[in-house]
């Protein structure tokens, strides 16, 4: 009889507890850590990344997505064009594509692709210039454009300047030889490849030509490497001093 009067008591106190629960409202369940309200709290760590990818910002574990309406458009140097666009493609460590523009960062070189640092490069720019966030570019007064018609300039993404962020974290050179026609090679993060000692532009029309690169000028000597030359997709042949050409297709520095 006791046994049948307890189980009786327990019956009725889980109906009572289930009841209370159902009646609560739904805030009653909020997680005041994440400021989630509902059943069951999100992944924290599959939100940041979902928030980082579509070019929000993660903080206090929420995330914030600005839309064009929103983005802080940064103040540009100089005359030439500023402009703000949603970036939808990333090339490698040093194109993007926006809307309306190829754009290639002033001043900075990354590996390409199948040279040493080529992923890390790329998979750097790509999360912190996103695909559908809203970039500023800062077109470059003295060289607005290179010879492919991408415009050049500095970049405003979700964190900073990219071309500064490439630099100081190891995953960009400064390319010297364009130092005296550029805006930019003035500041800080320029000055690695851009002192006076570095920015030295070589001399290709001394009349020592090497035969292996008919379309250009080239010395044999000194030892030069892609970043170093202002010369793209050209012709190698013959032995190949400065190993221009390393998957041997005979076409240089390519890009």
């Amino acid at each position: 009889m006791r046994l049948l009067v307890i189980s009786a008591l327990v019956g009725i106190g889980v109906i009572a507890i289930s009841a209370i629960f159902a009646s609560m409202p739904p805030d009653t369940w909020k997680d005041y850590r994440t400021g989630f309200t509902g059943v069951a709290p999100p992944d924290e760590i599959d939100e940041k990344i979902d928030c980082l990818s579509r070019g929000g910002v993660w903080e206090h574990a929420s995330c914030t997505i600005r839309d064009d309406s929103q983005h802080e458009v940064l103040n540009c140097s100089g005359s030439a064009k500023c402009i703000s666009e949603k970036v939808i493609r990333v090339v490698d460590g040093d194109t993007i594509y926006t809307t309306n523009h190829k754009v290639r960062l002033s001043l900075v070189d990354t590996p390409e692709i199948g040279e040493s640092g080529y992923s890390q490069a790329s998979s750097f720019t790509a999360m912190h210039c996103p695909v559908g966030s809203t970039v500023t570019i800062d077109q470059d007064d003295l060289q607005p454009v290179d010879v492919y018609g991408r415009l050049l300039g500095k970049v405003y993404c979700v964190n900073g300047v990219i071309n500064e962020q490439l630099v100081q974290n190891g995953l960009a050179k400064i390319s010297a030889q364009y130092c005296h026609q550029s805006e930019f090679s003035g500041e800080y993060w320029a000055q690695s490849g851009c002192s006076t000692s570095a920015a030295i532009e070589p001399t290709f029309d001394n009349g020592n030509c090497d035969p292996s690169y008919p379309d250009h000028c080239i010395p044999s000597s000194p030892d030069l490497d892609c970043v170093e030359i202002p010369y793209r997709n050209f012709r190698v042949t013959g032995s190949d001093p400065h190993k221009f050409d390393g998957d041997r297709d005979g076409i240089g520095c390519e890009k």
